[in-house]
C-alpha cells in the first residue's frame, strides 16, 4: 500500500485557512506551492470530515445515538429533526455549524482550487502538473455534486433551471466575498464543464495512486453518478462501461469473515469486516468507519436474508455492547448490539465511488432501456458474491418492477452507511414509477418519510447564511 502524506496535507491545509483568497496563498511573500511536489503533496487530503456518513440518520443506520433520551430532550434538536423525521421543525435555527457541509467545501477550498490555480505556474514537471490539476478539477466535480444532492433538490429535468442550488467554488473566488448560489441545473453545467476538463488534459493515471487518489475509473465513474442524476441514461451507460474497463474487481463477501472477540464467549463468533483500504473495489476512498450504529428492521430487511452481510453483521449476531450493563445504548430495550468489530479496523468509502456502483449504474442503465435479461445479468453478478455460497440462488424477478426492486435491494444493501443511500433514494423520488415511502418505527412509534418531505433538503449552516445572505435555503 502507497502511503499517504497525510500530516503534511494537514499542514498545508492549515496555511490555507488563513488566506484571503484560495489563490492567495504566499504568505509574508512565499509561494507555498510553487513546486508541482507541492501539488502532490496538497492532494494527499486524508478526508478526516467523512468517517462518519451524516445523512445515513435520516435514511438509514442512526448514529451513536441515544434514541431514548432524544425522543424525549426538552429542548429539541437537529438530531432530533433528521431522525423522527419532524417536518415543523426549524431545523435551519438548529444548525449552527454543519458536519457536512464545512468538509465537503473544504476539501474545494483548501485542496481543489489551490492546485487548480497553481498547476500552470508549478516548477517541475508539465505532465505530472497536469495530472494534480486533472485531479483536483475530478475531486471538485465530486464534492460539488455530493453537495448539491445534500443540500438542493434532486436533479429533475423539468425544475432544474429554477430550483435552487448550492455555490460553486472556482479558483479564483474569494473567500472574502459572498459566493453565488447556483440553480441546479447551472451547479451541474459546472460539474460536467470540471470532469471535461479534467479529460481534456489526458494526463490521469488508470488509477490513483493509492485508494485516496484519482484515476480515471473514478473520473468516469463520477462523469456516470452526473449522467445518472440528470437521467442521460445512455452517457451513463457509457461512463460506467468505461470505468469498468479499468476495474470491475468484486470483492466475495465469504472470504471477508473474521474472528470476532468478544468478552466472555468462546469460540469468537464469525464477524464480517473490510479492513481499512483492503478492497480492491475502491475507486476512491474517504475512510468512513462502521461503528457505533443502530440499523432500524426496515432497513435490515432490505438485506438478502441470505446474504453474507446479513447473517454476519455483528448487529445481527445479539452480542452485547461491551460496558452497556444489560441495557442497550441507544435506549431501545432489545436491542443490545451496535456495530462494531472490537479491535479491527472495518470501513466503507462512504463519501467514494466503488466498483459495484458502476456495475449497479450499468443495470440500471439497462432497466432504464428495458433490456430486463442484461439487466439481471448484471445484478446476479454481483449477489453471487454477496451471498452466502452455498445459498446462492438466481432471483425470480423478470418484470421491470421486480427488477428496480432487486436493484434497489442491492443499492441500499452496498451503500446503508454512505452519502449514496439517500442520495439514490432521493433521485428515485422525482420519479412517479420508483418514489416510495420510508418507514421506520422507534420505540413503539412508526414514522414515514414521503417522498416530497423537505427533509430530503438539508439546511445551509447558519456560519454560511450568516456571511452569504444569498445563500436561501432549498426547502
Amino acid at each position: 500500500m502507497k502511503n499517504t502524506i497525510f500530516t503534511i496535507a494537514i499542514i498545508l491545509a492549515g496555511f490555507l485557512t488563513s488566506c484571503e483568497k484560495f489563490t492567495e496563498i504566499e504568505p509574508k511573500g512565499r509561494n507555498l506551492l510553487s513546486s508541482v511536489n507541492d501539488l502532490d503533496l496538497l492532494l494527499n487530503d486524508p478526508f478526516p470530515g467523512f468517517t462518519v456518513p451524516r445523512t445515513a440518520n435520516l435514511t438509514s443506520g442512526i448514529y451513536n445515538t441515544n434514541l431514548a433520551l432524544l425522543k424525549n430532550e426538552t429542548v429539541r434538536t437537529f438530531n432530533y429533526a433528521i431522525i423522527f423525521w419532524d417536518e415543523r421543525a426549524d431545523r435551519a435555527a438548529l444548525r449552527p455549524s454543519c458536519n457536512i457541509y464545512e468538509p465537503i467545501y473544504s476539501v474545494i477550498g483548501k485542496t481543489c482550487n489551490p492546485v487548480i490555480a497553481r498547476a500552470d505556474l508549478a516548477r517541475g514537471d508539465k505532465q505530472l502538473a497536469n495530472r494534480y490539476k486533472a485531479e483536483a478539477y475530478v475531486l471538485r466535480a465530486w464534492f460539488h455534486y455530493l453537495a448539491v444532492n445534500i443540500f438542493a433538490k434532486a436533479y429533475n429535468p423539468a425544475t432544474a433551471a429554477t430550483d435552487g442550488g448550492v455555490p460553486y467554488l472556482l479558483e479564483t473566488d474569494a473567500l472574502s466575498e459572498p459566493s453565488k448560489k447556483y440553480t441546479v441545473a447551472e451547479v451541474y453545467e459546472l460539474i460536467t464543464n470540471d470532469l471535461n476538463n479534467a479529460f481534456k488534459l489526458n494526463a490521469l493515471l488508470n488509477e490513483g495512486i493509492n485508494p485516496q487518489r484519482v484515476g480515471k475509473s473514478f473520473a468516469y465513474a463520477v462523469q456516470a453518478r452526473v449522467n445518472l442524476s440528470m437521467r442521460r441514461f445512455d452517457q451513463a451507460l457509457i461512463a460506467a462501461r468505461s470505468s469498468l474497463a479499468i476495474n470491475s474487481q468484486l470483492d466475495n463477501h465469504n472470504n471477508m469473515l473474521i474472528d470476532y472477540p468478544v468478552a466472555g464467549i468462546s469460540p469468537s463468533p464469525k464477524g464480517w469486516a473490510r479492513p481499512r483500504f483492503s478492497s480492491k473495489e475502491d475507486l476512491f476512498n474517504t475512510l468512513t468507519f462502521a461503528t457505533l450504529t443502530w440499523f432500524p428492521p426496515e432497513l435490515l430487511a432490505q438485506f438478502d436474508r441470505n446474504s453474507v452481510l446479513y447473517n454476519y453483521m455483528p448487529t445481527q449476531m445479539n452480542i452485547p455492547f461491551a460496558g452497556d450493563a444489560g441495557n442497550s445504548f441507544f435506549g431501545m430495550p432489545g436491542q443490545k448490539a451496535v456495530w462494531t468489530l472490537g479491535s479491527t479496523v472495518s470501513e466503507v468509502s462512504g463519501a467514494g465511488l466503488t466498483s459495484v456502483d458502476m456495475r449497479l449504474a450499468e443495470a440500471e442503465c439497462l432497466l432504464r432501456s428495458n433490456d430486463l435479461p442484461a439487466a439481471k445479468e448484471k445484478l446476479e453478478t454481483i449477489r453471487k458474491m454477496r451471498i452466502i455460497t452455498s445459498r446462492y440462488a438466481a432471483s425470480s424477478a423478470t418484470t421491470r418492477t421486480e427488477l428496480f426492486a432487486l436493484l434497489k435491494q442491492l443499492s441500499r444493501s452496498e451503500n446503508f452507511i454512505t452519502f449514496k443511500d439517500m442520495i439514490d433514494l432521493k433521485r428515485w423520488n422525482t420519479e412517479p414509477e420508483f418514489a416510495a415511502n420510508l418507514q421506520r418505527t422507534i420505540l413503539g412509534t412508526t414514522y414515514t418519510l414521503t417522498p416530497q418531505s423537505p427533509l430530503w433538503n438539508f439546511p445551509f449552516p447558519q456560519n454560511a447564511t450568516s456571511f452569504n445572505p444569498g445563500l436561501t435555503q432549498n426547502y
